[in-house]
């Protein structure tokens, strides 16, 4: 039986509160290899629209310790959700790589933050592979045009391709600066495909490689003729030959447990809600009404009726899965698991007052602690620009930070949790 408990571990460091910083997503760890200092953005106070997007912000280093925060760079390539997609590139203690645009184009930039030297690459970045010489990226026009909240707006006034065999997620090599197309949309829209209404609203994005970079996995999300976003969750090889479909339908954030293994919140209803949802018969007069008793469901029961929580879904047998967390984790969240111990880090959207937990879950014990609980605060209602506590691991896994959004500005915070996971 799953239990709840709640902790009143200290914040042991943030960025001030009246500006705006943040990192970006949870897939990523923003400390330094030493540790000694956090990869972040710093926009200004002002700036909390979708539109600000286009304007230049800055890349900083924060020293938690001294509470300095130290400009290296700027960019015009980020977004809220998802930043510049700013990391340390793995293998080089001293080096940055972030995307920002160029002359209309969006392009990757690596900065060595002790000489300065600043080397531009042709194309963007988004998953780096754990030996940092290649970079899985979606792209980031097409996703301007059809799910803005993680493009970047200048790209918007570029043409969207609507051939899906000549776009899709794109190769980078780190060191030569090659850009190829890894996997088509079309091959993945082809793939077990379900017909739709719309094939010219698919894309591909949130590409993710395994802990030991022999595995990606991404998602394949086209609108449905109901107007509903359909999402797929596809694996593949490093040469993107065989691929396996492991969910579909209802698919968000996911996270690996191991090379072989993903822990993924979905929903899994049967194929027979899938084809209707993707042909667009929800969206019949009929139909109609069933959808809106449902839909007025609200909390656990809703999911519950619909099947939707974590899962741990193996890539070897995707068909077997096992329902994970249930009922402690009934909600849509954002993972991160540990390596070095069974803790995984995740959290919740908003509740109706507004409250976000950060959770700590253990997963051979069952057992969740509710770390700390934030009033979100943001000044804007526009989801494109909300504020996730998207929480992640330091280097030892003895720490977390979160971006937090109480005082209207973002702000970056730091938990020790090691009473928990030591």
């Amino acid at each position: 039986m799953s239990s709840v408990t709640t902790s009143n571990t200290c914040i042991v460091a943030e960025t001030p509160a009246d500006q705006n910083c943040f990192v970006g997503f949870h897939d990523i760890v923003p400390w330094s290899p030493d540790g000694k200092c956090l990869a972040i953005h710093r926009a200004l106070p002002e700036h909390y629209r979708m539109d600000d997007c286009g304007k230049p912000i800055e890349i900083c280093l924060w020293y938690p310790d001294s509470r300095e925060i130290r400009p290296v760079d700027t960019t015009t390539g980020w977004n809220f959700q998802q930043g510049s997609r700013l990391q340390w590139l793995p293998g080089a203690a001293d080096r940055l790589i972030f995307n920002t645009v160029q002359n209309g184009r969006a392009v990757s930039v690596v900065k060595d933050i002790q000489t300065g030297e600043r080397k531009v690459l042709p194309a963007a970045i988004y998953a780096i592979s754990p030996d940092g010489k290649t970079s899985i990226a979606p792209n980031f026009v097409t996703l301007a045009h059809r799910w803005k909240a993680y493009g970047y707006p200048p790209l918007a006034s570029t043409p969207d391709n609507l051939d899906r065999s000549e776009d899709g997620l794109w190769q980078l090599d780190l060191q030569s600066g090659k850009h190829s197309l890894f996997i088509s949309t079309k091959r993945a829209a082809d793939f077990e495909a379900i017909p739709n209404a719309d094939p010219a609203s698919h894309f591909l994005a949130h590409a993710s490689f395994s802990p030991d970079g022999s595995r990606v996995v991404f998602l394949h999300r086209f609108f449905s003729a109901d107007g509903g976003l359909f999402t797929r969750m596809i694996a593949t090889d490093r040469e993107a030959k065989n691929l396996i479909l492991l969910a579909q339908e209802k698919v968000s954030h996911f996270d690996w447990i191991d090379n072989g293994t993903l822990l993924v919140w979905a929903r899994f209803s049967g194929g027979g809600l899938a084809k209707a949802r993707a042909s667009g018969l929800l969206g019949s007069s009929w139909v109609k009404p069933a959808l809106r008793i449902v839909r007025g469901m609200t909390g656990r029961w809703k999911r519950k009726f619909l099947a939707e929580s974590y899962y741990t879904i193996s890539l070897g047998e995707p068909k077997s899965r096992t329902r994970f967390g249930w009922p402690a984790l009934d909600s849509d969240g954002h993972p991160m698991v540990a390596r070095s111990h069974s803790w995984i880090v995740t959290d919740f959207y908003p509740d109706k007052a507004n409250r976000l937990p950060l959770i700590l879950y253990h997963r051979e014990r069952a057992e969740r602690k509710d770390v700390y609980v934030f009033h979100h605060s943001p000044r804007s209602n526009d989801s494109d620009v909300k504020c996730d506590l998207h929480p992640r691991w330091n280097r030892n896994e003895q720490q977390v930070a979160v971006d937090t959004c109480e005082s209207g500005f973002r702000q970056v915070r730091i938990f020790d949790v090691s009473e928990f996971v030591r």
